[in-house]
């Protein structure tokens, strides 16, 4: 047996037939199964709107307990919160998120547009004024100040 570096390559000869990116890209796009939407929930009472309310947020919650900082997770939560008017409940996840990435600018981008979108501008300006506290050089941060 030959004595050979980790990782050195054993035939170093070209290919018979040369396959170009593009064309891996192209087989890989043609092979890629169809995207599947959730299905759409029809609700009927009031009963089945809470029911879906509570299996929704018991789904995000169970997600983050796995993955704390996934901010997509959170940001996806606040906004299932928004939508449906629980303007407390989203700002409490938002909250919730800036304790596990308090140093992440986007997220607080994200929760000061939050107020500014449902026109809480005081909570706004409190939310940009302990970003650029913490953050002091992100540029953005400033300029939606």
């Amino acid at each position: 047996m030959s004595r050979r570096p980790h990782g050195s390559v054993k035939n170093r000869a070209p290919a018979p037939i040369q396959i170009s990116v593009e064309q891996i890209l192209r087989e890989a796009n043609d092979r890629q199964e169809p995207f599947l939407r959730e299905p759409t929930v029809k609700i009927h009472d009031a009963e089945e709107y809470q029911a879906y309310l509570v299996s929704r947020r018991t789904t995000f919650e169970k997600n983050l307990r796995y993955r704390r900082d996934a901010i997509g997770t959170w940001v996806k939560y606040a906004k299932f919160e928004e939508q449906n008017k629980e303007f407390e409940r989203s700002r409490s996840i938002y909250e919730r998120a800036l304790e596990t990435a308090n140093r992440n600018s986007e997220l607080w981008l994200r929760y000061a547009e939050f107020e500014m979108r449902n026109e809480f501008i005081n909570h706004a300006r409190n939310v940009l004024d302990r970003a650029v506290g913490l953050l002091p050089r992100v540029d953005f941060l400033w300029y939606k100040y």
